[in-house]
Order: C-alpha cells, then sequence, then structure tokens
C-alpha cells in the first residue's frame, strides 16, 4: 500500500507538469489571436506575444465593418440556429424512442444510423454538391443548413439514445399507469430529465456547424452568404496576408463558442459523460 502511494506521489509533479505544458499549447494560440487583434501590422511582425503599444479597436472595426463580417456573422448564426432546432427536433425524439420504445428493426435502425459517424464528410461532399444543385441548393443558406443537419444527426440520435437510457423505465411505466400517452410522458418527464444530455447536444452541435470550413467552402459560392469561416480567406490577398483583420475576424467568431461553452460548460460535460458509457 505505502509503495502504490509513494508512486502516485511521484508521478503527481510529472502530472502536473504535463498539464501544464498541455494548457501552454492550448492557450498561447488563443492569447496570440486576442493579442494580434488589437495590434498594427508592425507590432505583429515585430513583437507577436507582448501587450500591444495602444489598445486600438481599428482591427475589429474594419473586420466587421469593411470585411463585410456583419453579413458573415448573420449567415453563420442562421445556419447554426436552424440547424440547432432541427436537430434537437429529430434527434431528442429518435433517441428516446430507441431507448424505451420496443419496435420491430430498433437496433438494425439504430445501427444504419450510427454507420453515419463512420462516414467521412470528404467522401460524399462531391455527391451532396450534385445532389443540391438538382434541387437548386446550392449557394444557400437552407442547402448547407439541410448538410449540417444530416453530418450531425448520427451522433446526436447516438448521444440523446443513450442519455435516455440512463432515465429508469419505470418512470415510463408509471406514467403510463397514470394515463399518460406516448408523447405526453416524453414532453412532461423523460425530455426534462435528460436536461443534461440535450444542452450537451446542442453546445456540440453549436460548435460543429459554427466552426464549419469545409460544407460552407464547397456549397457557397456568392459573397453575400459567406460565413465567417470562409469570410476569414477575404483577408488573405495576392500581396499577402493582413494579419491584424485575420485576428481580428477570428477573435469575432471565437466568441459566441467561448461564451455558449462557458455558460453550459457543467451540462455539457454531465450530457457527455451520461451519453458515452454504454
Amino acid at each position: 500500500m505505502k509503495s502504490q502511494t509513494n508512486a502516485l506521489g511521484k508521478s503527481q509533479p510529472m502530472l502536473l507538469v504535463f498539464l501544464f505544458l498541455l494548457l501552454t499549447m492550448v492557450v498561447t494560440p488563443i492569447l496570440w489571436v486576442i493579442l494580434g487583434s488589437f495590434k498594427t501590422a508592425f507590432e505583429i511582425a515585430n513583437s507577436p506575444f507582448s501587450l500591444p503599444n495602444s489598445w486600438s479597436f481599428d482591427n475589429l472595426i474594419q473586420a466587421w465593418q469593411l470585411g463585410n463580417f456583419q453579413t458573415y456573422f448573420w449567415n453563420s448564426a442562421f445556419i447554426t440556429i436552424v440547424g440547432m432546432v432541427i436537430v434537437f427536433l429529430v434527434a431528442c425524439p429518435a433517441g428516446y424512442a430507441f431507448a424505451h420504445m420496443n419496435f420491430r428493426g430498433n437496433q438494425l435502425l439504430f445501427y444504419l444510423f450510427l454507420l453515419g459517424m463512420a462516414l467521412p464528410v470528404q467522401a460524399i461532399i462531391i455527391p451532396v454538391f450534385y445532389q443540391l444543385k438538382a434541387l437548386g441548393l446550392v449557394d444557400t443558406l437552407s442547402g448547407v443548413t439541410l448538410v449540417s443537419v444530416s453530418l450531425a444527426l448520427p451522433f446526436s440520435i447516438f448521444l440523446m439514445r443513450n442519455t435516455f437510457k440512463d432515465i429508469p423505465k419505470e418512470l415510463r411505466e408509471s406514467a403510463f399507469v397514470d394515463g399518460a400517452g406516448e408523447w405526453k410522458t416524453y414532453l412532461r418527464i423523460m425530455l426534462p430529465l435528460a436536461k443534461p444530455g440535450v444542452v450537451a447536444l446542442l453546445v456540440f452541435t453549436f460548435m460543429n456547424i459554427w466552426n464549419d470550413f469545409l460544407l460552407p467552402l464547397v456549397l457557397l459560392i456568392s459573397d453575400h452568404n459567406y460565413t465567417i469561416p470562409l469570410g476569414l480567406l477575404a483577408f488573405q490577398g495576392d500581396s499577402g496576408a493582413n494579419y491584424g483583420l485575420i485576428f481580428a475576424g477570428t477573435l469575432i467568431s471565437m466568441i459566441p463558442s467561448i461564451t455558449v461553452y462557458v455558460i453550459f460548460q457543467r451540462q455539457f460535460v454531465e450530457g457527455m459523460s451520461a451519453g458515452s458509457d454504454k
């Protein structure tokens, strides 16, 4: 017992050093972006990690107004919010059905959904483009939203199914005894109890859709339909990159993600833990 305690005591400093190095690797790029957003091009090139000589908001103002980020921001917000709503409306009842309802083909249908998690988007992006072109949805926010939702659903259904699995079936049976129907049981009892999983689902969907680059790059053509990740490309010109505007645009794109995660951090961790143990 003593030897195990001594071994744990000796390993703690090494673990702390490792965690500190890992934290440094994660925080350094974020700090670089934040500082660079308030610097001139000369300061970024000559003293990238120092504090700005004077905290100027010119880069942020130019990125928002001249860089058309106000349009890109609302395009990203539309795709992300509509996508989250659709994923919630589909994945939650589907996860409940797979977890608690016995119907023919339950397991087979669930595993077919899981196949979507093994299919990389790069393998299907060209067929998806031609399908959307046939439907007249290329270069539309609706087309990007539908594809984003389709790609998010396999994992979302998997997460919600495992979340509802953690809720005792006896609660559902008691609701039936009291005269509640399937939908009333789902809406009034099961869904509120699945709140951590629902929050994790929404946060995860937000992060994926908001930060997605490939789908908008392939499916959007017109500048007025661009999302924020595509808008950052506009600051890379033939004569070089405007790093001040790139950092400012990156900071603008980071703020919603960081805000959402900080607010719902506890529920997100609880939901992911509950949705990954089965």
